[in-house]
């Protein structure tokens, strides 16, 4: 989704993060298949850079239908509370960044079914470790896979970074992936005051809605037959993301207690 990098220790040519779009890297550049909202991200990367945000790749330039990004280099997460913390730290800089772009009222973002089509920032909309380079030692050194930025509410990235940074995830599944368990409420908390979220009333319902965007969206892009899509919806058809729903929602109330 949008600029990519990936991590030294993938293969040269995979699918990563949520966009589901084939990369290659050749040398130090990240080529990607580009879309008609390619110009629209471009336009946030280069924003962001003349910013003084560093924390996502550099735009390089075309090659016909293709984007070409500069390679991140880094490592995985170590899903400490410390990283956890710089992760905030880290989203709340790239939204001040974002929010001084004026982009043209008809750029080509690419809305997710059901999305906010409006917001005070340029959302990434798909913040998550998968989508994150890290440095050594738990910092988070920049974000990749920005295909689905468009403009939202801010609240709209923090609540899908916090369902899978946190992540809010029943204990089966965080103990399967190496996150702590039990302490859901804590690093809910810990996220919060990190990124300085001062309406944390909406943040847990919209962690709901936003769950509900990524399943209507897989559903109507599978059925569409968008590549990535289409495999994902045909052989899953959402459930993973219905049970996750499930169980914020059963949890959500005794979470909100501890914000």
């Amino acid at each position: 989704m949008g600029g990519a990098g990936v991590r030294a220790c993938d293969a040269l040519a995979m699918t990563v993060g949520g966009g589901l779009t084939r990369v290659e890297l050749r040398g130090d550049t990240v080529r990607r298949a580009a879309g008609a909202w390619t110009p629209a991200v471009h336009l946030l990367l280069e924003h962001l850079r003349s910013a003084g945000f560093r924390g996502a790749p550099q735009v390089l330039g075309m090659d016909g239908g293709v984007e070409l990004l500069s390679f991140v280099p880094g490592s995985g997460p170590s899903h400490s509370d410390d990283e956890l913390m710089r992760v905030g730290e880290r989203i709340r800089e790239f939204h001040c960044a974002s929010a001084s772009l004026v982009a043209p009222t008809d750029a080509p973002w690419q809305f997710m079914v059901g999305a906010p089509r409006a917001g005070s920032v340029i959302c990434h909309n798909d913040l998550s470790p998968d989508n994150t380079v890290y440095r050594p030692a738990g910092v988070p050194r920049a974000f990749i896979d920005w295909d689905l930025a468009a403009p939202a509410p801010p609240v709209w990235d923090v609540a899908w970074a916090v369902y899978r940074f946190v992540p809010l995830y029943d204990a089966e599944t965080c103990e399967l992936l190496g996150y702590p368990t039990g302490r859901q409420a804590e690093r809910l908390r810990i996220f919060c005051d990190a990124y300085g979220l001062s309406d944390r009333e909406a943040v847990l319902p919209t962690v709901c809605d936003r769950i509900r965007v990524l399943y209507d969206t897989a559903r109507a892009w599978g059925e569409e037959g968008r590549p990535g899509w289409r495999e994902v919806w045909t052989e899953t058809r959402g459930e993973q993301w219905l049970r996750g729903l499930r169980h914020v929602e059963a949890e959500r109330a005794v979470w909100a207690r501890s914000l």
